[in-house]
């Protein structure tokens, strides 16, 4: 059974100790292939990260970047959450689940975002979609150095009353340093 709210610690990005960036850089590398906390390395900022802990043991985390998009024309920030994890011993207990719920009221009742927004390969959408998180059905752009380059995977959104649907123009211009 997953673990309450108060097992929830909610970081900012200048305040993961070691024990929590080597958890993350542990399970991330693991799971998605590379170091996320590196003075050298940086995708989009992460703002927040969410872990879950069950007594004194970290289990599950996610990330959450305030994000800057285009929605149908119109420039919105929402959060983005990615990186979502859950430490393999303890996976099927349902700590991805209540992180997510922990995570989606974060960011609509806290931080008062209109929207949220994710980025998974297309094996995961049946998990969010379950959550009434929707695909988006448009090719999505990204801003990238070179020029707009279209994401590759499946691309998620979530209002708050979770009445959204998949037809949307969205692109994802070059973020603001810091």
């Amino acid at each position: 059974m997953a673990p309450s709210d108060d097992s929830l610690d909610i970081i900012r990005c200048d305040e993961v100790t070691p024990e929590q960036a080597a958890f993350i850089n542990r399970w991330s590398e693991a799971y998605f292939g590379e170091i996320v906390i590196s003075e050298d390395y940086a995708k989009a900022p992460v703002h927040w990260r969410l872990l879950l802990r069950d007594d004194d043991l970290m289990v599950s985390q996610v990330a959450i970047t305030e994000l800057q998009i285009e929605f149908d024309g119109k420039r919105l920030t929402v959060g983005a959450l990615g990186g979502l994890f859950t430490a393999e011993k303890v996976q099927g207990r349902g700590y991805a689940s209540s992180l997510m719920d922990q995570a989606e009221a974060f960011i609509f009742d806290t931080l008062k975002f209109p929207m949220g927004i994710l980025f998974c390969l297309p094996s995961l959408v049946p998990f969010y979609s379950r959550r009434k998180w929707t695909e988006i059905t448009r090719p999505v752009s990204l801003a990238h150095k070179n020029g707009d380059q279209i994401w590759g995977a499946a691309v998620m959104i979530l209002f708050p009353d979770k009445a959204q649907t998949g037809d949307h123009a969205i692109h994802v211009p070059h973020q603001p340093k810091g």
